[in-house]
């Protein structure tokens, strides 16, 4: 939960430009990046369509917070083309996500 309110604190300097997925995945990334709980880098793939944030967290913790962060940038107006998706690993998860949901 301490998360998703970093994570919400953060997104504030999110803007909104439908058109934009590459450069709001980005931000998105920053903010991830800025709450200081990610345990690497934040990844953006163009290609892949995804955002990909490493947080020591439970795949139940990650579940939520996914759906938290996704739910956040569509009430902020900040649109992603479709078949974009947020992935959330854990330190100890390997190259598998533990959690995973459209942005």
């Amino acid at each position: 939960m301490i998360l998703a309110y970093a994570f919400l604190a953060a997104a504030s300097s999110l803007g909104a430009a439908e058109d934009n997925s590459v450069q709001n995945a980005y931000a998105l990334c920053r903010v991830m990046d800025g709450t200081g709980l990610a345990s690497s880098p934040c990844e953006v793939s163009g290609w892949g369509q995804s955002v990909t944030t490493t947080i020591d967290m439970t795949s139940s913790e990650a579940r939520k917070l996914c759906a938290q962060i996704a739910s956040e940038m569509k009430q902020r107006g900040v649109g992603f083309r479709q078949g974009w998706t947020l992935q959330i690993k854990s330190p100890y998860s390997g190259t598998n996500s533990i959690a995973f949901c459209n942005l």
